[in-house]
């Protein structure tokens, strides 16, 4: 009895010896073909001779091989005893590893036949054949997923719709009629929601019913939220907090229970009829109606944070998206607060979702993006209808909220992007409620300077755009109120003076204004130079000329509003003006000097003197009388005459400082490229 079973043990052993060894010659012969050995013929069980490798001799019925590292040489095939079938083993020496722990079994039968004299020896294919591999997977194609929505599935998810309105017209018609009492509604709705729920979880253990278990247990978590909504908004059973407390509890078990079984179209089905029916239970759009399905979004959000389901994410979060901008745009005074608080608490769980980010990150750009541009609609709209403090600090807190998704580390760039430009509008509408007149044109350009000052600290490019913006936004307001063209060219003229009565708040408020609108332009250009946009070619003068004009205009604001305050009457206006050529013609030399190396400088001075010439020409000797016209001519002339021959000297020193440096060699080869960090445009000191 144990002698046939001791036989068998040692058969398998013996097979499993072989097939290790086979395995190991396999893994030599691929090893020696990745390091470009000689070339694998798969039709041989060693390696073809590769070019000008001798061809190898079959080894001969006898030959002796080792088996094992310091063995003798034994001659003969492996043969497995009981077995009828020889093996042959490898002709060259195996890995210590792959060594049997038993002797090969004698055979009298060769392990190859021998090869004809002058041909290269062959030997037979491996005796274990390689496993075939599985079949490619079909990917699922556009038709099939049409036609998985039909029949069934649809049949049952269009029986789970009608489900619901019968469960919305018991609980909302039958309290309008006056059928069944309340407590005998709300416990039939209970009832067949928890009947659904289990029936749909027996249903799923099989699996030709999973498809109508889904559509049924759907059905019964929705209308258990249902049911929720209409005990806490409807009949008054449960306070507020109690009843969401509890219909967060509802979603949450829906949503485990689809995680559980990693069905995104029972998450998706049973946030839709929820929200969908929601406002058929609470009967009018009201803060509570946003936070149930607020309340929904929350559940679906973790779980499609945590399966990467975008589809269920986006589905939840447009709901009271869509419901929180209603509420907001139709509060009525008894639900300020409450509209506040919904449309708050739909801008962070919006923006949360939106902010939370892993690697590799769990929703798309495109729904992130979205999330940041929808969150902060509510908000923005209860801002714009109802004004006020509450609707400024709400617009205010959306700025802040999306400013702090851009400047957080290791965002996408374009969602970064799009929350900056969206805190710049809700920004915008911050200051657009909250103040008026001075104190808005105010804001607006000291938020166009912190911004554009920020850009230039950070060297960013989209804050610098914002910054443009926002600044553009005050300078446009301090040209159409605070400092108009007319009021700068003739006088009198509002809103500087009114009548005969010069207005000094006007002036002082003018002159805040231009000082502002002056720091602003100086802003960007510090900025956008600091950034690269503006360089110190030529090319980049075009770049450099909106924005000192707007500097310009900044400047003669200044100085004319000083003037006037100084002197209010038309001799302190003229004076203004002829203070303001001078200084036109003094920066034009300081840009000058400064752009002897720099050919943006140079040409903005002689524009800028160009513009001073013509202002003297055209303005000046027209509206200008008396001391003033002469001394704004005397002064400009004289100032152009100094700075021509001064300029004039300094360019002479410059080109022969050149020559000369490069005649001794001390410049810049200039075949030779900078080194790394070194400026282009300096020569080394001699």
């Amino acid at each position: 009895m144990n002698a046939p079973r001791a036989d068998r043990v040692a058969a398998i052993a013996t097979e499993l010896g072989l097939l290790g060894r086979r395995l190991d010659a396999l893994a030599t012969e691929l090893s020696m073909w990745q390091a470009g050995g000689p070339a694998w013929d798969p039709a041989m069980s060693h390696p073809a001779p590769g070019p000008g490798t001798p061809h190898a001799e079959a080894p001969s019925p006898g030959a002796p091989y080792r088996t094992e590292p310091g063995a003798p040489w034994t001659t003969g095939p492996a043969a497995a005893p009981g077995l009828g079938a020889p093996y042959a083993q490898p002709p060259f020496p195996l890995a210590p590893s792959a060594q049997p722990p038993f002797p090969p079994a004698p055979s009298a039968q060769p392990p190859f036949p021998p090869a004809p004299s002058g041909q290269p020896a062959s030997f037979p294919p491996p005796p274990f054949p390689s496993a075939p591999l599985p079949p490619p997977v079909p990917r699922r194609s556009v038709r099939a997923w049409l036609a998985s929505l039909s029949g069934a599935r649809l049949l049952a998810w269009t029986g789970a719709g009608v489900t619901l309105l019968g469960v919305v017209l018991l609980l909302a018609l039958a309290a309008a009629r006056g059928w069944f009492a309340p407590p005998v509604r709300v416990g039939a709705g209970a009832v067949l929601g928890l009947a659904l729920v289990g029936l749909g979880m027996r249903l799923h253990r099989r699996e030709t019913a999973r498809t109508g278990a889904l559509a049924v247990t759907g059905t019964g978590i929705a209308t258990l939220y249902l049911v929720v909504a209409a005990v806490t908004a409807l009949y008054g059973y449960l306070p507020v907090p109690a009843g969401l407390l509890l219909a967060l509890l509802v979603a949450v078990g829906g949503l485990a229970l689809a995680d559980r079984w990693r069905a995104v179209l029972l998450g998706c089905g049973t946030v839709v009829g929820a929200a969908l029916l929601a406002p058929a239970v609470t009967e009018r759009p009201t803060p509570l109606l946003v936070a149930l399905v607020l309340v929904l979004q929350v559940a679906a959000t973790v779980a499609a944070l945590r399966r990467r389901w975008p589809v269920l994410a986006g589905i939840a979060a447009g709901w009271p998206v869509l419901y929180g901008t209603v509420v907001a745009g139709l509060a009525e005074p008894a639900d300020l607060w409450g509209s506040a608080a919904a449309s708050a608490a739909v801008l962070l769980v919006g923006v949360a979702a939106a902010a939370w980010t892993v690697r590799p990150e769990p929703l798309p750009r495109g729904l992130r993006v979205g999330l940041v541009v929808a969150a902060p609609l509510p908000a923005l709209t209860f801002a714009a209808a109802v004004g006020e403090v509450r609707g400024a600090l709400l617009a205010f807190l959306a700025a802040v909220l999306l400013f702090a998704v851009a400047a957080l580390p290791g965002r996408d760039h374009v969602l970064r992007v799009v929350a900056l430009a969206a805190g710049a509008v809700a920004l915008f509408e911050a200051t657009a409620v909250a103040f008026d007149g001075n104190a808005e044109t105010a804001a607006l350009l000291g938020q166009g300077v912190v911004l554009l000052a920020v850009a230039a600290a950070l060297r960013s490019r989209p804050v610098l755009v914002v910054g443009g913006i926002v600044g553009s936004t005050g300078v446009l307001s301090v040209l159409a109120v605070q400092v108009p063209p007319e009021a700068l060219a003739s006088y009198p003229a509002v809103p500087f003076v009114l009548g005969i009565t010069v207005q000094r708040a006007a002036l002082v408020a003018a002159a805040a204004m231009s000082a502002m609108v002056l720091a602003a332009a100086v802003a960007a250009l510090i900025g956008s130079a600091r950034i690269g946009i503006l360089g110190a070619d030529a090319r980049a003068a075009r770049l450099w000329a909106p924005v000192g004009l707007v500097g310009l205009y900044g400047a003669a604001g200044l100085v004319i509003a000083l003037a006037l305050l100084v002197a209010p009457s038309r001799a302190g206006f003229v004076a203004g003006h002829a203070v303001v050529t001078v200084s036109w013609v003094l920066v034009a030399l300081a840009l000058l000097a400064r752009g002897v190396r720099r050919p943006a400088l140079r040409v903005a001075g002689l524009v800028l003197v160009a513009a001073a010439v013509a202002k003297l020409v055209l303005f000046d000797l027209v509206a200008l009388d008396g001391l003033a016209r002469v001394a704004a001519f005397l002064g400009a002339g004289l100032l152009l005459l100094a700075a021509g021959t001064r300029y004039a000297r300094l360019v002479t020193e410059a080109e022969s400082s050149d020559g000369a440096d490069a005649a001794a060699g001390v410049g810049p080869d200039p075949a030779a490229a900078p080194g790394p960090g070194a400026d282009p445009t300096s020569r080394p000191r001699t």
